[in-house]
């Protein structure tokens, strides 16, 4: 009877000593694989909401004014990359009408987010 307690008990240590040490040698890829399907599918929404964020962090000083900059000017770029692009990861069919379009579309949008900011 002991004998089956000290097995069950093996079993029970090794099992819990897997899973707590499996992580350490898992690869890296599948950590940035996971990372690339996230950032190809970020929406607009998604990435205006970061931007707010952002902002909150900067005004709470939490990040300096130089990444500040440089973070908020990363987003917007791919916001106007989302937008010219159409949303759906295609390009659209017309040429310098559909940009002038997406150009003007991320004006208004700044200026709503400046307006509920303000």
């Amino acid at each position: 009877m002991d004998y089956v307690f000290l097995i069950a008990g093996a079993i029970v240590i090794l099992t819990c000593f897997y899973f707590i040490v499996s992580p350490f040698f898992t690869t890296a890829e599948k950590h940035s694989e996971r990372a690339v399907v996230e950032e190809e599918t970020l929406t607009l929404d998604q990435i205006y909401s970061a931007v707010n964020e952002l902002e909150m962090d900067y005004l709470m000083k939490k990040i300096t004014a130089e990444d500040f900059g440089r973070l908020k000017e990363q987003y917007q770029l791919l916001a106007a990359e989302l937008m010219k692009t159409g949303m759906d990861g295609k390009k659209p069919a017309g040429s310098r009408e559909n940009g002038d379009e997406a150009e003007a579309e991320i004006l208004r949008e700044l200026r709503k987010l400046r307006k509920q900011k303000g």
